[in-house]
């Protein structure tokens, strides 16, 4: 009956440090994006783009979603990324964003894309590629930075990069 005793009191603290980690873990998969989710998001935001039905996006981007457009400002908020697609197809009216390469680990997910458009006032044609990053939390995109070939892009519309000129009498 001692041995039994033992055993037990060995046992317990074992089995309740087993029962935090499994509890622990279980938190850390609540809320988590699947793969799934994940894609069709992605498609719901390539038919805001290609369509311009921005609302497509209500489904999957928090209200309160930060986008950073390096070395643009970041846009804040989902009304705002509304007005950003808006604005953007306005200029580039024919526009085709055609996304995949799509990654999840945990509530963080990367997919690349390439773009096809052409400006509106000139009629020059555009292609460029670019990825996205975005961060979950229970379904919604909170967090969605985009990566793309900004010279690139600003060279096919005809700029040109051009040195700074040092001030006179340096």
């Amino acid at each position: 009956m001692r041995k039994i005793g033992q055993i037990f009191r060995f046992l317990i603290p074992i089995i309740a440090l087993a029962a935090l980690v499994v509890f622990v873990a279980g938190l850390g998969r609540r809320g988590r994006m699947t793969k799934k989710a994940f894609v069709a998001a992605y498609d719901r935001m390539e038919e805001a783009w290609n369509t311009g039905n921005v609302d497509a996006i209500d489904e999957f981007m928090a209200p309160d979603c930060v986008t950073y457009l390096p070395p643009f400002p970041d846009i804040e908020g989902r009304e705002a990324y509304k007005k950003y697609i808006r604005d953007t197809r306005s200029a580039f009216p024919e526009f085709q964003v055609k996304e995949y390469g799509y990654i999840l680990e945990g509530n963080r997910g990367a997919t690349q894309w390439t773009l096809r458009a052409t400006q509106k006032d000139t009629g020059k044609q555009v292609s460029i590629i670019g990825s996205c990053v975005t961060e979950w939390v229970d379904g919604k995109c909170v967090k969605h930075w985009t990566y793309a070939d900004q010279l690139g892009f600003m060279q096919q519309l005809g700029m040109k990069l051009v040195p700074a000129q040092a001030p006179a009498g340096k």
